[in-house]
């Protein structure tokens, strides 16, 4: 996860906000302004983000 959020080039072109650890945690050092950027901008999206952590089982991906 950190390698992805340190390493993007371009925040609109890679929306790396959307990542979150395997248990759903945010990110403290989010490189695009920090946790508290990284939690507006999910909140943004529709995700609820209740103490710095999403409901895996609610917005995960499967397919």
């Amino acid at each position: 996860m950190g390698n992805i959020l340190h390493r993007n080039p371009d925040e609109k072109k890679y929306p790396c906000y959307k990542v979150v650890n395997s248990t759903g945690k945010l990110s403290k050092n989010f490189l695009f302004g920090g946790i508290e950027k990284q939690k507006e901008k999910l909140e943004q999206d529709g995700i609820e983000v209740i103490d710095y952590k999403v409901d895996l089982e609610k917005y995960q991906f499967k397919s």
